[in-house]
């Protein structure tokens, strides 16, 4: 998340390093760490302090690489963050794409090094992750101009399906994680777009397909009450009743989807998004503590 004024009394205190905070967008670091820390946890019948210790590790592994995602992000979009949000520290001049483009390499082989020492299984998907967060952005592979679901979709798996996945693998049988895969697929694929809104022209401009300019504000409705619906079945199916506790997010995320705030450059739903992919980890611990499936 980033500060419409681009937190000016920090950067008068810190100057470029600032700058570097800004590039990893620590808000979005957020729902990585509670995905690491309470999904390794979820599937440990005793937990220990070392069990607490390689929970963390995996957090912070996740979180650099969503950090190295949004660095390579601001990098390929500084033309686009010109027009759309000039307050980026790229755009703004307090960093330079070259640094941005450094930042991202080191934190990507960082995360890398740090999540083949959990595993090689936990290692690969990183790998995947970093993939998907790098060609996201830069050809050849980037669904951004290719069509708006695929834009989606591209981030509902691998910022709902895949991360899942990978935190079970830690202690966990992966038999047991799709449920819940499924869950965080369908909430990333309902939410992740509501970041999209208030950059819908400027988005257009560039080529960028998607869904608030591809079909527009109802559209974009429309996707979210819909995954929310197919989210509220689902858990049910599952018996997995702690989970709709998310839900009130969905229904403020969607009574707000184009209510943008003073303070942060995005919508009040678009931080509900990220709220709620944080809280979708924390109630699948609590189900799997007190209510196991």
């Amino acid at each position: 998340m980033g500060v419409v004024k681009g937190y000016p009394r920090l950067r008068k205190r810190f100057g470029k390093l600032m700058g570097y905070i800004q590039l990893v967008r620590p808000f979005t670091l957020l729902a990585p760490l509670l995905a690491g820390i309470f999904g390794v946890l979820s599937p440990v019948t005793e937990i220990t302090f070392h069990h607490v210790i390689t929970a963390i590790y995996v957090g912070v592994t996740l979180a650099i690489a969503q950090g190295a995602g949004q660095c390579i992000n601001q990098f390929a979009d500084v033309e686009l963050d010109k027009m759309v949000k000039p307050h980026r520290p790229i755009p703004s001049g307090l960093v330079s794409r070259e640094e941005a483009l450094g930042l991202s390499w080191l934190l990507a082989m960082f995360a890398v090094g740090r999540a083949f020492t959990i595993s090689t299984f936990f290692g690969l998907v990183v790998l995947v992750l970093l993939f998907f967060a790098v060609f996201y952005s830069l050809a050849p592979f980037s669904p951004r101009r290719a069509h708006s679901l695929l834009n989606t979709g591209w981030m509902a798996f691998s910022r709902g399906f895949m991360p899942m996945l990978a935190v079970w693998s830690v202690y966990g049988d992966l038999g047991s994680a799709w449920q819940y895969s499924v869950l965080a697929f369908l909430w990333v694929m309902g939410f992740q777009s509501t970041k999209d809104v208030p950059d819908s022209e400027g988005d257009k401009n560039f080529g960028v397909k998607t869904i608030p300019n591809s079909y527009g504000l109802k559209g974009q409705v429309v996707v979210m009450t819909t995954c929310t619906a197919l989210y509220t079945l689902l858990a049910l199916e599952f018996r997995a009743y702690i989970m709709l506790l998310v839900v009130p997010l969905a229904a403020l995320g969607t009574l707000t989807v184009r209510k943008q705030t003073q303070l942060i450059e995005n919508t009040i739903a678009w931080a509900a998004f990220y709220l709620g992919l944080g809280l979708v980890y924390i109630l699948m611990f609590i189900t799997e503590k007190w209510f196991l499936l």
